[in-house]
């Protein structure tokens, strides 16, 4: 017979499983979580997004379905739930659909609830939205751009596998400050492509 676990052992037990996190693509079902997670988000760190809280908040939540795509399509979202099944994080991953860049997609929409925040949940979303990517037939980079002063989670992007390539001075301005945006690749396939000879 299993000998019962010591109480502070169970406890702790219960509390790893109470603060496990579990990641999934996101469905049309999960419109409406996915929209609350995005407007707090814009409400509570305006400088972190392009888009803006005052001209999304009234957007139907069933309109954000569109980019709840298969993995396979290159065109997704991926949310962190925990144990409740509270959606408590998300990133995206939007191809290219023109012809020339279908080779490249950005990734988008990176956000965590205030509440769920410095617990690694943005840095398993990022390393699950890669390896998907990295599944993606003919998928060979991942572009994005980060707000330049945002340091932790430019860090969070490096530890992932991207480097910096350029930046946008005054990319965005929220309440007359300006804020730079940093522009970042991550390759997915070492050289895929014959290298670009000048004439």
């Amino acid at each position: 017979m299993t000998e019962p676990l010591p109480p502070a052992t169970a406890f702790a037990a219960a509390a790893a499983a109470a603060n496990a996190i579990h990641i999934r693509p996101l469905v049309a079902a999960d419109a409406v979580a996915y929209k609350a997670l995005r407007d707090e988000a814009l409400r509570t760190a305006p400088d972190a997004f392009t888009s803006d809280y005052a001209a999304s908040v009234g957007r139907p939540a069933k309109e954000y379905a569109v980019r709840f795509g298969p993995l396979e399509s290159g065109v997704f979202f991926l949310g962190a739930f925990n144990a409740a099944g509270q959606l408590l994080g998300c990133v995206g991953c939007e191809r290219e659909q023109r012809t020339k860049q279908r080779h490249c997609a950005t990734v988008v929409g990176m956000m965590v609830a205030p509440t769920a925040q410095r617990r690694g949940i943005g840095q398993q979303l990022v390393a699950a939205c890669v390896q998907a990517a990295r599944n993606v037939p003919g998928l060979t980079q991942l572009v994005l751009t980060v707000t330049a002063s945002n340091t932790h989670v430019v860090r969070l992007y490096e530890q992932a596998g991207f480097s910096a390539w350029g930046l946008l001075p005054r990319a965005v301005v929220v309440d007359n400050v300006a804020y730079d945006k940093l522009h970042m690749l991550l390759v997915l396939t070492p050289d895929p492509f014959p290298a670009c000879r000048s004439k």
